[in-house]
């Protein structure tokens, strides 16, 4: 998994949810608290450079929507909760994307993280060596073609599973699977000539 993959938000508790649906304003702050991390790195990462400045604005406009659609979410349908608001997410910001005309990508910054707090001039210096790297795969995943930079951080950042990928981009699910492969290549291809040690942080996952 990239360098700065987040982790998958745990699940509100049912009660929570119907709570939520029917309008509970403390149900639905913790809705919000919940998936709002997962959510504005979601965007962060589907923009990817282009119309940064709009991520705030995506973030709001999502749980926007995701509350007036709330109320018709089954809980005992097909999709998690937790995808279905990523769907909103990403179909929302891929709409954006679309009508914008291409830009200079700034892939300047990596997206903040959590790791980077710890203490120690040891620590310091893990923490220096996962921002580099953090970069480094930002600015690869950031010139990706958007449909293979789609599939990569749905399930390399997101773990969502490949049958939701297709649901959410309404593909084949050998569509999917195509471009996911292709993505990962790319990327690895990239990351050997910018930091040749970084393929060694990809391991394991990317043979799944």
């Amino acid at each position: 998994m990239p360098a700065g993959a987040a982790r998958v938000a745990e699940p509100l508790d049912d009660l929570t949810v119907r709570r939520a649906q029917r309008g509970d304003e403390p149900a639905w702050r913790a809705l919000i608290a919940r998936f709002q991390r997962p959510v504005h790195a979601l965007i962060w990462r589907l923009l990817a450079g282009r119309a940064r400045h709009r991520v705030e604005d995506l973030v709001q406009e999502t749980f926007v929507r995701v509350l007036r659609a709330l109320p018709g979410f089954d809980p005992s349908g097909p999709a998690s909760l937790s995808t279905w608001i990523l769907t909103i997410a990403t179909r929302l910001t891929l709409n954006e994307l679309r009508r914008r005309e291409p830009v200079a990508l700034d892939t300047a910054s990596a997206e903040p993280s959590a790791d980077d707090r710890a203490g120690g001039a040891e620590a310091a210096d893990h923490a220096a060596e996962r921002r580099q790297l953090g970069a480094a795969i930002a600015a690869c995943v950031a010139a990706l073609p958007e449909p293979q930079r789609v599939v990569l951080v749905l399930r390399e950042y997101h773990d969502l599973d490949y049958d939701d990928i297709a649901g959410i981009l309404e593909l084949e699910l050998g569509t999917v699977k195509s471009r996911l492969a292709r993505a990962r290549a790319a990327l690895r291809d990239a990351l050997i000539v910018r930091v040749p040690d970084a393929v060694r942080e990809l391991g394991g996952r990317h043979a799944r």
